[in-house]
């Protein structure tokens, strides 16, 4: 009994070191969760089958490893190990595998059929639109327009960070009168190839009209790929051109600033001029008592004004060379400016400015509108120039008719006395169009000041547009993530390849004639005794 005893005491004690034995062993072995749970590095190829309408029929994603021990994630239907014939592990949506190969590849077939991208395609045939299955065969006039749209259940930055190539094939021998704006198109045999690109957080429609027979057509692709560029743009001799320019109305605005000082001081002597012609004609009143003086002075009046009216060409010469310069320098800014948002216009002339300024869509733009401020200041300077010019002629071709009736005055008093109020009257033209040439004057140094601080900063805001253009095309750094599986955090590139169905010509449904029955040997027998 006692034996018995201590050989249950002994394989006890055995058991219990055995079990003790067992778990020290195991800890040793222990892998930490995070590590064993850490997914491979990997690339993802997303191979989309679209209807004919654009509709997603099937994803698959081709998943590219590294050899050795591999964890993936993903919510497949189906999985396929496209490498070797080892066999893919599949627990919920981790997979695994420990492979031999230097460079793995496997297929899964996602449960989830959603792409980045809401891709509608429309046929209309002859105005009318048309399944794409019901094409082939057809000729007419076609119409292909596909709809590309950022897909709102799935996440944004496929749609912001990655860019569409789209690409149509059509048989140059079935298809003529091929139209598609924006595309670039090459030649590949008998086929003529359209290709489109869509930029990275762009939405497009795109058109393609052609006339067709017998029509069929190979699947339309749309691949999409993450859009990072390199691009730097070197922007100093620009600004070196932009600096010239700021300085070009700088010296305009202070022209304008001494072209205005002269008016003031123009427009101070024709008051004092005019306070004198009212004088002379004051004292024409007088003409009883003053004869011989009111002579004197009407000579010394009539040579001054010849002399004055001697400058007019060169005056009114030099305000057109003004203007034409005005002109240059908003042609030449304007030039710079539109071309930099691919707008151009005809060059502004003082006969077609304001309509051209005045349209759409430049009216809305205030920048344009200070522009046809200064140019409409420029304008009144020469017309009030102009007009103060005439005004001097008139006033000196007034003071010849002065002088004669000066001479005539012991038989015409009345008429000495009609010239000199004639005289005065032209006066107060001369000086109310002097206040127009003034306030004209006033209004383009206001503009020229107006623009001149308007373009102060301008080199920044050419940064800014640079920046902004460049982010519109060149995409972002985001990091990329997983097309898959959100826990796939070690993904170095996603790929997208779609392509739809083809259009086939119908099929020919050919006549089959019904093969005779056969005949047993009995039924043959009847038949020739005509049985």
């Amino acid at each position: 009994m006692k034996n018995i005893l201590s050989l249950k005491r002994i394989s006890s004690m055995v058991f219990i070191l055995t079990i003790t034995f067992i778990f020290a062993l195991l800890s040793t072995y222990v892998i930490p969760a995070s590590a064993a749970n850490t997914p491979s590095p990997k690339e993802e190829v997303v191979y989309g089958l679209l209807n004919l309408d654009g509709s997603v029929k099937d994803l698959y994603v081709v998943n590219i490893f590294d050899g050795g021990s591999i964890i993936d994630y993903g919510n497949y239907s189906d999985i396929r190990n496209l490498t070797t014939s080892e066999k893919l592990n599949k627990n919920g949506d981790e997979i695994t595998i420990n492979t031999t190969a230097d460079k793995f590849y496997y297929q899964g077939t996602l449960e989830r059929r959603e792409l980045p991208w809401d891709i509608s395609i429309k046929y209309f045939l002859d105005g009318k639109e048309l399944e794409g299955k019901d094409l082939g065969g057809k000729s007419g006039a076609l119409k292909i327009i596909i709809s590309i749209k950022r897909n709102n259940k799935v996440n944004s930055t496929f749609f912001n960070n990655y860019a569409l190539q789209v690409t149509i094939s059509l048989d140059s021998k079935l298809c003529s009168n091929i139209k598609a704006d924006n595309a670039t198109v090459a030649e590949a045999g008998n086929k003529k190839q359209l290709s489109f690109t869509v930029l990275p957080g762009k939405e497009a429609e795109i058109t393609v009209t052609a006339d067709v027979r017998n029509f069929e057509m190979e699947p339309i692709s749309i691949n999409g790929i993450k859009l990072a560029l390199d691009i730097n743009i070197d922007s100093s001799e620009f600004k070196k051109q932009i600096a010239e320019l700021i300085d070009a109305v700088e010296k305009l605005d202070d022209g304008a600033s001494e072209l205005l000082d002269g008016i003031n001081q123009l427009s101070d002597g024709m008051q004092k001029y005019l306070d004198g012609i009212k004088a002379f004609k004051d004292a024409l009143e007088q003409i009883p008592k003053g004869v011989d003086k009111l002579n004197e002075g009407a000579s010394l009046i009539k040579n001054g004004l010849s002399e004055l009216s001697k400058q007019n060409e060169s005056i009114l010469n030099g305000s057109l060379a003004i203007q034409q310069a005005t002109f240059d320098a908003v042609n030449a800014q304007l030039n710079t400016q539109l071309s930099n948002i691919g707008l151009s216009i005809p060059p502004l002339t003082p006969e077609n400015y304001n309509e051209i300024l005045s349209s759409e869509p430049l009216s809305s733009i205030s920048d344009f509108a200070s522009v046809k401020q200064q140019l409409d200041g420029v304008i009144q300077f020469t017309q009030g120039l102009k007009s103060y010019l005439d005004g001097v002629s008139q006033l000196d071709a007034g003071t010849s008719e002065l002088v004669v009736g000066i001479s005539e005055f012991k038989t015409s008093t009345s008429t000495i006395a009609a010239s000199a109020n004639e005289l005065y009257n032209a006066g107060v033209d001369l000086n109310a169009a002097m206040k127009k040439l003034r306030d004209g004057i006033a209004s383009y140094k206001a503009g020229t000041k107006e623009f001149n601080e308007g373009i102060s900063d301008i080199n920044s805001e050419i940064d800014s547009k640079i920046s902004e253009i460049l982010d519109s095309i060149t995409g972002s750094d985001d990091k990329v993530v997983s097309f898959v599986s959100d826990k796939n955090t070690n993904v170095t590139a996603v790929q997208f390849v779609l392509k739809t169905d083809l259009i086939n010509l119908p099929e020919i449904q050919e006549t089959v004639k019904p093969e005779p029955a056969k005949l047993t040997i009995w039924q043959r027998l009847l038949k020739l005794f005509g049985i």
